[in-house]
């Protein structure tokens, strides 16, 4: 599927079939602040062994090529559809390198949601971070239908008041909203610097209370310890840094005018 404009394009690559059982929920985690929704999605891909079925290529995407760790191979920067059909309902999980550069956002996720409605797609979840204050909840949704919020706020959703929804988490939702789809986001509450799996965990924690999914969230423990130990080093180091400021102004300079 070619959707050319202009000298743009977004491509979608079919990997393999596989049969969806409607109507399926459709989740998103992409790339964002705290690599949040991106840790969940990745969880909820291995945890399940999803089966990969789209790969969705954008001249919207940055122009980079990803070099696999291991194995020292090259691809081009893309996002990714994985189809998990052991749940109930079935759910396909969009997640990917990076997210749409915004003058082509619309046209990139406007593609990925023609597919999911083709598959009978009827929900669409948008996970991302949350920057709050100490006291704000892990935890906080936001949606587009009254109906949508009143499901939430039943199952312990604290529902955003105010404010706004940048990147895709945002647009993917309304876009989706707007064609029909039952659609919201649940932001995690971010408390680390860099990753932060810890705000991972309670978006699938939230999760297992809307859907009935068997998630095993003790595996993220350890890659919270390994984020919490580096979030520790990061703001040590930012106080010697500070206090080593302060201790310099109160030396003066060290010379003379």
């Amino acid at each position: 599927m070619r959707q050319p404009n202009g000298n743009a394009f977004t491509y979608l690559h079919k990997i393999s079939d596989v049969k969806i059982k409607s109507p399926a929920v459709v989740i998103q985690g992409l790339p964002g602040m705290g690599l949040i929704g991106k840790i969940a999605a990745n969880y909820l891909i291995n945890h399940f062994k999803a089966e990969e079925i789209v790969r969705i290529y954008s001249s919207f995407f940055p122009p980079v090529v990803q070099i696999d760790s291991k194995t020292s191979i090259g691809r081009l920067a893309r996002m990714e559809i994985y189809a998990i059909t052991k749940t109930t309902p079935n759910l396909l999980v969009l997640t990917g390198d990076a997210q749409p550069h915004d003058i082509g956002i619309i046209q990139v996720l406007n593609s990925v949601l023609d597919y999911v409605i083709d598959l009978k797609a009827d929900t669409l979840i948008c996970l991302g971070g949350l920057r709050v204050h100490e006291e704000g909840p892990e935890v906080a949704g936001f949606g587009y239908d009254k109906e949508t919020l009143d499901w939430l706020e039943k199952h312990d959703v604290t529902l955003l008041k105010g404010g706004e929804v940048t990147g895709a988490v945002g647009v993917l939702s309304a876009l989706a909203a707007e064609r029909n789809l039952k659609s919201f986001g649940l932001l995690g509450k971010l408390t680390l610097a860099g990753t932060d799996p810890k705000a991972s965990k309670a978006l699938l924690k939230q999760l297992t209370k809307l859907y009935p999914l068997q998630l095993k969230l003790k595996d993220l423990d350890l890659t919270i310890e390994e984020a919490q130990a580096k979030n520790d080093r990061i703001t040590s180091l930012a106080r010697e840094v500070l206090e080593q400021g302060e201790d310099e102004k109160e030396q003066g300079p060290g010379y003379y005018i």
